[in-house]
């Protein structure tokens, strides 16, 4: 298996089940352990009014029987649902899952903020932190420049937290006026440490090639009708094992300066030895 393993689409989490059942073993025995992923950096810029998906997962690589679950309450200052909790089961020969899917929408600016869980279970209540909310909503949104290729992310097991990660995406320019990509700005939590580009590249956006040049204070100016694949590198925040990234791209045309919503790119880390992420996530305790 690979150290990673480039994500699609935000919800290819619940997907990759089988992925988490076999990418580094099989269960080695019959104990029955529900785990919750945890230990996440959501660090999202937005647009005013959207909303963003956020994702936990359930999952237990041996029992085949479903979890009495009856719903979860997401608690949060910064994230606000906009609709009740979405469940959706995937299941493999050996591992059940559940995805807990939240339609939230920015509240404000927040550094750090407390991100829970609570999950209803037939048994009771059980109530889990999961991460640390850093958010913000742009006051200058534009969509001038179209993305053909955004962010999908990355997956992988316990040594892809020691690697760099990659966020790459593709700008295009159908207007007749020239934009110029001005950098990246993350809400917080972690910073790139590296941006780079390659113009009009018929390569479909991933890793950080070495052709990629690097952008400077001053920007680049993407000219009408051309495309730019933007690449960004950053380290595995401290303290934390997945994160979700969406960014505000800073833009100038004609003068006036806006930002462009770019993402999401999400990183977890879903695949372990035996199938078993009881090391790395806390338990529910579940009452047969």
């Amino acid at each position: 298996m690979t150290r990673s393993s480039r994500l699609v689409t935000f919800t290819s989490l619940a997907a990759l089940v089988t992925g988490l059942a076999t990418g580094c073993g099989h269960p080695s025995g019959p104990t029955d352990r529900w785990t919750i992923f945890n230990k996440w950096l959501y660090s999202v810029v937005t647009g005013p009014g959207q909303t963003i998906t956020i994702q936990a997962n359930i999952t237990n690589p041996y029992r085949k029987e479903r979890l009495p679950l009856q719903g979860a309450e997401l608690h949060a200052n910064a994230l606000k649902p906009v609709a009740p909790v979405h469940i959706q089961t995937s299941e493999s020969q050996v591992v059940f899952q559940y995805a807990l899917l939240w339609n939230v929408r920015i509240a404000g600016t927040y550094q750090g903020d407390p991100v829970g869980v609570t999950v209803r279970l037939a048994t009771g209540n059980q109530s889990f932190v999961l991460g640390k909310a850093y958010t913000r909503v742009v006051e200058h949104p534009v969509d001038w420049l179209a993305l053909p290729y955004l962010p999908g992310g990355e997956a992988g097991q316990p040594d892809y937290l020691t690697g760099p990660h990659d966020f790459g995406f593709r700008f295009a320019n159908h207007s007749n006026v020239p934009v110029r990509f001005m950098g990246l700005e993350t809400a917080g939590g972690f910073q790139f440490s590296k941006v780079g580009y390659v113009m009009n590249s018929k390569d479909v956006p991933g890793g950080y090639p070495k052709d990629a040049r690097p952008l400077t204070s001053a920007g680049v100016v993407i000219p009408p009708h051309a495309t730019c694949n933007v690449y960004a590198e950053f380290k595995q925040p401290s303290g934390y094992l997945n994160e979700l990234i969406q960014v505000a791209a800073v833009l100038e045309r004609g003068g006036v300066r806006g930002e462009e919503i770019v993402g999401t790119g999400m990183y977890t880390l879903n695949y372990f030895l035996n199938a078993d992420p009881s090391a790395y996530y806390p338990a529910l305790n579940v009452t047969k």
